[in-house]
């Protein structure tokens, strides 16, 4: 009985319209994970990837706080756009984030798609030709020979051997049309088949490394004074642009902080002392850390970014000596504006520095003030020593030896939990290159029957050229054994 009689008759009608859905369903789901598995989202993706790289060099490169952005282009039209993408912070915005997910899944969907076929190809080869295998190869040739089949066999299983192969012989079966056939099969470099799929793994650790660190790493900096100063947070900022304080879980004291320049005044390195506090209070790993060589700790990684001088806190060195009494000059620091008391009550106090005094290099200028309240201004040079006492009549000498600068060493500080598996996508992605463009999966079959037919056939999956001369050579010899052979 038909579908429409059973419902003229009153009886269950067929489920027609579930089986469309689920079909629909299943159409839907096949379509999405195609998709996800070509190249159609690939290409797309990086080239969506490089443009926002490259956005992202020129997207506030200073890192300016919201505040200023606002006030520059806050009036503009385009300004909710900016913030709706995040251009303040690119690298850490949603749709960057977005962007790695959807390359991630399309790799790992690729990978899932192919790779069982290779694992098939390279673990589980076809070691006897047939024929429907050898139409859909490349290389082959046809010879005749009034040998046995496994005397020939054996004679290019040698030829084989003699040019690094390990052949393997086999018979054909005894009951099928292959009966009596004699079979060789060899292969090199089947390792090679994994090249590309060891990239692709590397590929998705780096990606996945990536991931993690944007979503839950942290990243931020602070400004410690070089004397002693002890921090045990770093400002960060939300996607919003907003400064926040970050604990970290420990503290760390700069014990010291030093700048060599070249002549000229450029500066030439800058380095920190770094002292790790224990919970205890004492004194854990201690380490000087420059541009480029960073301390480790806690899963934090501090990192030498920049210095900033606080004139405020500049210390001159000057060196007093009575031109009357006699005796060892006395050595003192001032920072400016502050002043020291002699036995006579004449005070010296540092009101100026400059680091060019016209021709005559760093000087320094202090104010005299004598008991009887009377001031006075004079320089003091430092690459002329006794040059006050020569020019200035009092019974106070006084010679600028030099200046102390004080600084703030800027640290970047940051916590990755997804380095570990990045940089170990780093390292397997140069073995998966160097095995995917120096090594090449080929291989070998012959196949000998009764009749005296002999097929040689031979297919490299990449390296054609190469693999052409490989196999011409290899029929050549094949071709003079046979004819030694009826000879």
């Amino acid at each position: 009985m038909s579908a429409s009689d059973a419902t003229l008759s009153g009886g269950p009608a067929p489920a027609l319209p579930s089986v469309a859905l689920r079909r629909r369903d299943r159409d839907l789901v096949d379509g999405l994970w195609d998709y996800f598995a070509s190249l159609r989202l690939t290409i797309p993706l990086l080239f969506l990837l490089a443009s926002a790289c490259t956005l992202g060099t020129f997207a506030n490169p200073e890192n300016r706080p919201m505040t200023e952005i606002q006030a520059a282009i806050g009036h503009a039209w385009w300004y909710p756009g900016y913030l709706f993408f995040e251009l303040n912070d690119l690298f850490h915005s949603w749709w960057f984030v977005l962007l790695l997910v959807l390359l991630t899944l399309n790799l790992t969907a690729c990978t899932i798609e192919r790779l069982p076929r290779i694992f098939k190809i390279a673990l589980r080869p076809e070691r006897r030709l047939s024929d429907a295998q050898l139409r859909g190869i490349k290389h082959s040739v046809r010879l005749k020979t009034k040998g046995a089949p496994m005397q020939e066999a054996g004679a290019i299983a040698a030829l084989l051997r003699a040019r690094g192969f390990e052949p393997e012989i086999l018979r054909g079966d005894a009951s099928g049309a292959d009966a009596g056939t004699a079979f060789v099969f060899a292969e090199r470099g089947r390792h090679s088949r994994f090249g590309v799929w060891i990239v692709h793994l590397s590929l998705f650790l780096i990606l996945t490394g990536a991931l993690i660190g944007r979503i839950w790493g942290m990243e931020g900096v602070v400004n410690v004074p070089m004397d002693g100063g002890t921090f045990d947070f770093i400002f960060r900022k939300n996607a919003n642009g907003v400064t926040f304080r970050q604990p970290l879980g420990f503290a760390v004291r700069v014990d010291d902080f030093r700048l060599e320049k070249y002549l000229d005044g450029k500066p030439r390195s800058f380095e920190s002392d770094l002292t790790v506090l224990e919970p205890n209070g004492r004194d854990g790993l201690r380490k000087t850390i420059s541009v480029g060589d960073p301390l480790d700790w806690g899963g934090w990684t501090f990192y030498q970014a920049s210095y900033q001088a606080d004139p405020t806190k500049d210390r001159v060195t000057l060196a007093i000596k009575s031109l009357r009494g006699g005796g060892p000059a006395r050595e003192i620091r001032l920072g400016r504006d502050e002043e020291t008391t002699l036995p006579d009550g004449v005070r010296f106090k540092v009101v100026g520095y400059t680091e060019r005094f016209a021709e005559l290099g760093p000087a320094v200028q202090i104010e005299r003030t004598g008991p009887e309240g009377k001031k006075s201004t004079f320089w003091l040079f430092q690459r002329y020593p006794g040059f006050d006492a020569q020019n200035r009549g009092d019974v106070w000498g006084l010679d600028f030896s030099g200046l102390s600068t004080f600084y703030f060493t800027g640290l970047q500080v940051a916590k990755d939990p997804g380095y570990v598996l990045w940089l170990a996508g780093c390292c397997i992605l140069f073995l998966g290159l160097g095995i995917a463009f120096y090594s090449s999966h080929r291989r070998l079959w012959a196949r000998v029957r009764a009749d005296g037919e002999v097929v040689l056939a031979g297919a490299a999956h990449k390296n054609q050229g190469a693999f052409e001369t490989i196999f011409e050579e290899l029929s050549t010899a094949l071709r003079g054994a046979i004819d030694g052979g009826k000879g």
